[in-house]
């Protein structure tokens, strides 16, 4: 099978979500499978990984639409574009690459036409690939942008508004939608009004077949928390809950993972500092930034337990497999799809999001009770293995293009 993937999020881009995570590994999965893959994504100044049967097309966000008229053109580059672009220079760029991509994608097709495509809903970039009704489309939704701006509480405007109902109008012309947990699917076919529930079909990746050891007792125990540090990743309740247990457990040490990006006022760093007045305890909070994936498999197999701290809605949360395959202990807040993952509690600590208290008592439980912290990791892993792995989950996938293909011959 021949399968193109659109998606503006590729690696090795820098600042990358989940949808950028989970294209990639779809696309090696599929390709080690023995599918030719073919990936439209957005631009990249890293060198490309190589993967198997896969084929990467980088596109630009430079869109030159097909005017005859120079006054036309002029009144788009030094008007229209403009005025876009200051409005809302985010969603603006991810339009503007949405129209350059679509003739790249038909080209691709010319040249050795393509069986299915699949891209995900996230800003629209199935959307002109529906509307050429020229394969079968899987839109797949992750998180939705009205779904982020309304639950998250962000600012809306009307480029907001516009990219959210264009990611609406890519789901209702594709052939197919399907989600990555059954709390998103449920969700999304009320929000949007779907004629049907989304197929649920999860988030994967390579889970070892045997759980790795926990560090040493007698060593330093690192909590480890691994995501972009903003608002809605919960991080502030994370540190006040750590200051309220760090005398009790003196080997603990808090270490986050993830750019800063908490505010355009000030740095994430200086409001630890005012939180962790005690410099003792303050040498304990890591913040080591930005880091790539290997290196946060790195932090997971030297860490004693891992938190999900977000506050905010996830639709599945990558943050918390990557923790359950390298069979760590885990506390998460009990927010999206994250009890899903852990069996609504049965192989990890959930706790109310933002509660410091709750944050502070599930920690200070789990390094005082080395027993609890080995049976949640041994739980953790299996379910990620029974569940979550890529040979249980690509045969979903598969299936699901198929189905999409027959829809599709049927309807024409």
């Amino acid at each position: 099978m021949r399968i193109g993937l659109v998606s503006y999020e590729y690696p090795p881009q820098h600042g990358l979500g989940g949808v950028g995570t989970y294209t990639f590994r779809l696309a090696g999965a599929l390709g080690r499978a023995g599918c030719e893959v073919v990936v439209v994504t957005g631009p990249s100044d890293q060198p490309e990984i190589v993967q198997e049967n896969v084929r990467v097309h980088r596109v630009s966000a430079l869109y030159e639409p097909p005017l005859r008229w120079r006054a036309a053109r002029f009144v788009y580059w030094n008007i229209v574009s403009r005025l876009m672009d200051r409005a809302n220079p985010l969603v603006w760029h991810w339009l503007r690459w949405d129209l350059a991509s679509a003739p790249a994608l038909c080209a691709i097709d010319d040249l050795t036409p393509l069986d299915v495509i699949e891209a995900p809903e996230h800003a629209a970039n199935g959307l002109l690939a529906a509307r050429k009704h020229r394969w079968p489309l899987i839109v797949r939704t992750h998180g939705p942008w009205d779904l982020f701006f309304a639950i998250n509480r962000t600012g809306g405007s009307a480029l907001n508004r516009l990219l959210a109902n264009l990611e609406r109008q890519s789901a209702a012309l594709a052939t197919l939608v399907t989600s990555p947990s059954r709390t998103m699917a449920e969700l999304m076919q009320m929000r949007w009004g779907l004629p049907r529930r989304p197929d649920v079909i999860p988030n994967f990746m390579d889970v070892p077949a045997a759980p790795a050891s926990l560090p040493p007792a007698d060593g330093p125990q690192r909590i480890l928390c691994a995501g972009r540090i903003e608002r809605f990743k919960g991080q502030d309740a994370l540190v006040k809950a750590f200051v309220r247990i760090a005398a009790r457990h003196p080997r603990a040490q808090l270490v986050l993972l993830g750019p800063d990006q908490w505010s355009s006022k000030t740095t994430f760093a200086k409001l630890v500092d005012g939180w962790a007045a005690d410099q003792t305890i303050r040498r304990r909070i890591i913040l080591a930034g930005r880091v790539s994936l290997q290196q946060v498999q790195d932090e997971l197999a030297a860490a004693t337990i891992a938190v999900i701290s977000s506050t905010g809605f996830e639709s599945f949360s990558y943050s918390t497999l990557e923790a359950m395959a390298a069979a760590r202990p885990i506390i998460a807040c009990r927010v999206g799809a994250i009890p899903e993952l852990l069996d609504h509690g049965r192989c990890g600590l959930l706790v109310s999001p933002g509660n410091v208290r709750q944050l502070a008592e599930a920690m200070d439980l789990l390094l005082g009770d080395r027993s609890l912290l080995q049976r949640l990791a041994y739980l953790a892993h299996a379910r990620a293995l029974g569940r979550y792995d890529t040979r249980v989950a690509l045969p979903l996938f598969l299936s699901a293009y198929e189905k999409a293909r027959r829809k599709f011959r049927l309807g024409r």
